[in-house]
């Protein structure tokens, strides 16, 4: 097998950023745009730690909203701004900017949890003000980072965004409904996926911080008093 030659080498397109290291807002930009792949490491991590299916999930969505960005971009062909229209020539996912593929897995990721906040989690309400806020203010920090460090137009992010939101909160409400009438419960009956101990707690019974705190520290008090 031949090595890789440096005129077929491309860079991966999700963690190759160029910006201006003397310029703090081009600093911060880059973090900004590096976060889809920190939620990524974050769902990972989710997932191996607690064997929870909810991450398993939410990356279904993102890879379903990947597939059509890929198709739109395809559709569309509209180029990126002249700064980086010819970088990643040899890099499909490179080649078009409209619409911004970081945007919309923001736009995604935004929508679907801010539903989960307001409808699913059990929290006050200013909480889920600020958790909403919050979930706001990522996404578009990442669009805005697209634009300013010249991978995107503004037209490219907000369609991006918009895009993302819409297939967010769609999925919401198809994984509430899967949920609901028991196919993930039946999947999570499979041997293959009993044999890892995946289960659905942020379904069944899901808790808060403070009430997972208060329910380890009574089986704590409990176990103390038992060898009493």
């Amino acid at each position: 097998m031949e090595s890789t030659s440096l005129e077929s080498s491309i860079p991966f397109d999700h963690t190759y950023i160029l910006y201006n290291p003397n310029d703090i807002i081009s600093t911060v930009c880059v973090q900004f745009s590096l976060l889809p792949i920190y939620i990524m490491v974050f769902y990972t991590s989710w997932f191996l730690i607690t064997r929870e299916i909810e991450p398993v999930i939410i990356v279904g969505g993102h890879l379903v909203g990947e597939v059509m960005n890929k198709i739109v971009k395809h559709i569309v062909k509209q180029p990126r701004p002249d700064f980086h229209k010819d970088f990643g020539a040899g890099s499909y996912g490179l080649s078009y900017g409209m619409p911004s593929a970081h945007s919309q897995f923001m736009g995604l990721f935004a929508a679907y949890y801010i539903c989960t906040i307001l409808m699913k989690v059990p929290l006050h309400k200013w909480q889920k003000v600020v958790g909403s806020f919050l979930l706001s203010v990522s996404a578009l920090g990442v669009a805005f980072s697209r634009v300013y460090l010249l991978y995107h137009t503004a037209e490219q992010v907000i369609v991006g965004v918009l895009l993302g939101a819409v297939l967010g909160t769609g999925f919401f409400v198809v994984a509430s409904v899967f949920r609901d009438i028991g196919i993930v419960d039946w999947v999570l009956s499979w041997r293959i996926v009993r044999f890892f101990w995946i289960k659905d707690l942020y379904y069944h019974g899901y808790q808060t911080f403070e009430e997972e705190w208060k329910a380890t520290q009574t089986r704590a008090q409990a176990a103390k008093q038992k060898q009493n």
